[in-house]
C-alpha cells in the first residue's frame, strides 16, 4: 500500500458503515471514579476544616481586598 493505495475505499467503507440508520451500541454503566472530589458529582458533604489557613493564602486575599478598595477609591467617574 504506497503513497495510501486502498485508503480511499477504507474510508467510504467505514463512513457508509456508521450512517444515521445503525443503532448504537448500549453505553456502558459508569462508576463514580474515587479519585473525583464528590463536591464535583453532586454530593453533599461536610465541610472539613485542616487547621489554620496558609499565609500565602491569607496574602492573597489581603491583597485582593487593598486592590478592590484602591480600585473604588480611584475608579474613574467615580
Amino acid at each position: 500500500m504506497a503513497n495510501g493505495e486502498g485508503s480511499e475505499s477504507e474510508m467510504s467503507g467505514g463512513a457508509s458503515q456508521g450512517g444515521a440508520d445503525s443503532p448504537l451500541p448500549p453505553m456502558p454503566h459508569r462508576h463514580a471514579d474515587p479519585t473525583v472530589a464528590p463536591s464535583l458529582l453532586g454530593g453533599h458533604h461536610s465541610v472539613v476544616h485542616r487547621g489554620r489557613p496558609r499565609w500565602s493564602t491569607v496574602a492573597l486575599i489581603l491583597l485582593f481586598a487593598a486592590a478592590l478598595a484602591l480600585y473604588l477609591a480611584l475608579r474613574p467617574g467615580g
